[in-house]
């Protein structure tokens, strides 16, 4: 009972030095957690990159290089106001595929590795083969 209240005092004291501490670790859970799931992240990025790497030596070593003459954007209705712009680095300089919106209607094509929007170039879909659809 005598020394009750300094030892009270006294883990008082340490509860505050500790405080800044115990403050900090919710942050650090947060911090933590977040830094878990970008190396998950990066590690489903890496074995793609490993799969699509080894597919392509595949390919290399085989001598076929895969070709595609159509591409279907999903998600977007041919629009005069809204450019697709899809990505054209994964097409060889002489192929020509001719691209088209969910609907199934042309809205363009890639030639020479260019996207040639059929608002912006005349006559592009002129030519466009009819696209299949293949709803599996």
């Amino acid at each position: 009972m005598k020394y009750q209240k300094q030892a009270m005092l006294g883990l008082l004291g340490l509860g505050l030095i500790a405080a800044p501490m115990f403050i900090k670790l919710p942050q650090q859970f947060y911090t933590f957690s977040a830094v878990s799931n970008l190396e998950a992240r990066e590690s489903v990025e890496r074995s793609r990159i490993e799969q699509r790497k080894l597919t392509s030596d595949k390919l290399n070593s085989t001598g076929i290089l895969p070709t595609s003459l159509k591409l279907r954007i999903r998600g977007y209705l041919d629009n005069p106001k809204r450019n697709p712009r899809p990505d054209t680095s994964y097409y060889q300089e002489d192929e020509l595929v001719y691209v088209y919106d969910s609907g199934g209607r042309c809205i363009g094509q890639i030639a020479e590795r260019r996207w040639l929007w059929k608002y912006h170039y005349k006559n592009v879909c002129n030519l466009s083969p009819q696209l299949e659809n293949n709803k599996s």
